[in-house]
């Protein structure tokens, strides 16, 4: 058996790394693409590679040399690789077709479990395949019930829309018996050469072979064998957080505060809402997706009109932001002295002066200061702004109406009172208290909504003030730029109002899930579970196991990452974690996770 390895490319996608480096070398946590692959394949009864090489040809020669752990290195040079394709750097090749054959492209980056896997079966004509997820492209194929390649579907014939439900996508890893690489394959290869030219792909050479039905590809499906495809610096990201170690991994994971798409690992710590929005909302953005991004947003009068729409208020109360913090960075400088809730949400208190700062510390059991409390300690501290959050963050401790109507009464004339409700609609229903309806009757309130959170489009940074002071509306107004909201965060604005029907469907199920959660984590040895009506749960640990130490556990031992509130202002140090309400299946793994890694933390303290 022998190995032909596809390595002409320039991997321009990759510029400015493969500027000066081919895309054969490039690193993957250290260690070059080829280099991978030749490590891997040089434990299995591999006879001899072929290299096809290209651009910077004498820099991947210099760097394999002429063998690798014993096995003879054959070098091809394509001294056209600026204008061709793989299918001309196949046909390079044909004058070594004397033994059974695997080939693959020199940009994947593989476990050598994968590999282990597949020469572990009888050898075949074959192609190592994985079940399609959004963040590839290239070939797809159809399989049958006994894993046979029916159809291989080239990326030019995946339009917008195309369904990829049941399709999987080619590793670019593949088997040929030497009977096929001659008798089949190569005959139909210098057809398609003469006929289409040389900046084609073999892939499409494989698709006219199982159209003309005489000869069989097998398809073997490499789950649970991680492999990537490293076309650009995403995949690099990618592939270089799956094959790290998990510790590595978790620091990567700590200091990147989200895109967290790219990693595996199911996240406890952002919160939004898991049962919005709902496919036929998604496929409605997809399907205008091109229209949307080849076109510029409206300016904000046309934005603010479609938010408008959704909370049913006048226009001229509403100022959207990109996002909830860029709307609390423009309050913040408009605030005097700040009065905030400790603990609360760090951003209304980021950048400014120690003096400009009166922390209105909670009790530590209710978790909150009563209306009289805050009233008093804001006047006695001579605040000129008071931020309170509704249902809190991160405790989920929530005010009543009537408790904020005291506190706005209580403040009228001297104090501004900005009241988030970023997780106001996931409180239950008895339990309502939002004040969107009441501003009118209190000039000094500002309400901020982040709308990622109980809409479930983080992604999108989307939120909004609203409030009776239409002076201060314009100054957020004017501190914005003209286009600060993308064209499918309006899009998504301008449809929204058609899914009410859904929107009050998912807070139903999250409240459930909710509910279901709080009792499930009450059953754990250990816990303090606080009331919330939030989309979260503030957990109290036990002294012996420091809150850094359970999150690191459980990213290390089951990949689940939850915030860590050890360093959290106005909680005690080290004690405190929060975890997101996520789907009933998620909560579940989470709570079982929990309950082991306490148990198991529990029994090394106790042994130490």
């Amino acid at each position: 058996m022998q190995c032909i390895i596809l390595a002409a490319g320039r991997g321009s996608r990759l510029s400015p790394l493969t500027d000066d480096t081919p895309k054969p070398m490039i690193k993957v946590n250290g260690t070059p693409l080829i280099e991978n692959a030749l490590n891997i394949l040089s434990r299995h009864a591999v006879e001899r590679f072929i290299v096809v090489i290209g651009y910077k040809a004498d820099g991947v020669r210099h760097s394999l040399g002429d063998k690798w752990r014993g096995i003879d290195i054959v070098y091809i040079e394509n001294e056209l690789w600026e204008t061709t394709n793989n299918i001309y750097s196949l046909w390079l090749t044909r004058d070594y077709w004397d033994s059974d054959t695997l080939l693959l492209e020199c940009d994947v980056f593989f476990e050598a479990s994968l590999m282990d896997d597949f020469l572990s079966r009888p050898f075949t004509n074959a192609a190592l395949v994985d079940a399609f997820e959004p963040h590839m492209d290239g070939t797809v194929v159809e399989i049958s019930p006994e894993k046979k390649i029916l159809r291989m579907i080239p990326g030019k014939d995946q339009p917008m829309g195309f369904d990829f439900r049941g399709k999987y996508k080619t590793v670019n890893i593949y088997s040929f018996t030497q009977e096929y690489l001659s008798g089949s394959f190569l005959p139909i290869l210098e057809l398609y050469l003469s006929l289409r030219g040389r900046r084609e792909y073999y892939e499409l050479v494989l698709g006219v072979l199982l159209f003309m039905g005489d000869t069989e590809l097998a398809a073997h499906i490499c789950t649970p064998h991680r492999w990537f495809e490293i076309d650009d610096f995403t995949d690099l990201q990618r592939a270089e957080a799956y094959v790290c170690d998990t510790a590595t991994l978790f620091e990567k994971v700590k200091a990147c505060y989200g895109g967290y798409w790219r990693y595996d690992f199911i996240d406890f710590a952002y919160l939004y809402n898991p049962y919005f929005p709902p496919p036929t909302l998604q496929n409605e953005l997809r399907l205008n997706l091109e229209r949307l991004l080849s076109h510029y947003p409206a300016g904000q009068m046309e934005i603010n009109q479609a938010l408008s729409n959704w909370v049913k208020l006048d226009a001229a109360m509403l100022a959207v932001g990109n996002g909830g913090a860029e709307l609390i960075a423009a309050l913040r400088d408009r605030s005097g002295r700040v009065a905030v809730p400790a603990p609360g949400f760090n951003e209304y208190e980021r950048g400014l002066a120690p003096d400009r700062v009166l922390r209105l510390t909670a009790d530590p059991v209710a978790m909150r200061l009563s209306p009289e409390q805050v009233v008093r300690q804001v006047k006695a501290g001579q605040a000129d702004t008071l931020v309170l959050i509704n249902p809190n963050n991160p405790t989920g401790a929530a005010y009543s109406r009537a408790e904020l109507r005291a506190i706005l009464e209580g403040l009228a004339g001297r104090t501004r009172v900005i009241l988030d409700e970023s997780f106001a609609d996931f409180m239950d229903e008895e339990c309502q208290a939002s004040l969107l309806g009441e501003l009118e009757n209190y000039p000094h309130l500002v309400i901020l909504r982040s709308l990622s959170k109980d809409l479930g489009v983080p992604g999108l940074r989307l939120g909004y003030v609203a409030t009776a002071d239409r002076q201060l509306v314009c100054e957020l107004r004017e501190n914005c730029p003209i286009w600060h909201v993308n064209s499918l965060a309006q899009y998504f604005l301008d449809i929204l109002p058609k899914y009410r029907t859904e929107y009050a469907a998912s807070l139903r199920r999250a409240a459930e899930a909710r509910q279901a959660m709080g009792a499930a984590l009450r059953e754990v040895e250990g816990l303090t579970v606080y009331p919330s009506q939030a989309n979260f749960f503030l957990l109290k640990l036990p002294p012996h196991i420091p809150s850094a130490r359970l999150q690191e556990a459980l990213f290390h031992k089951e990949r689940i990452y939850i915030k860590d509130l050890g360093a959290k202002t106005g909680l005690t140090p080290d004690r405190y974690v929060r975890v997101a309400v996520k789907t009933l299946e998620e909560n579940a793994l989470l709570v079982a996770a929990l309950r082991e890694t306490l148990t198991e933390l529990t029994k090394t303290c106790a042994a130490a």
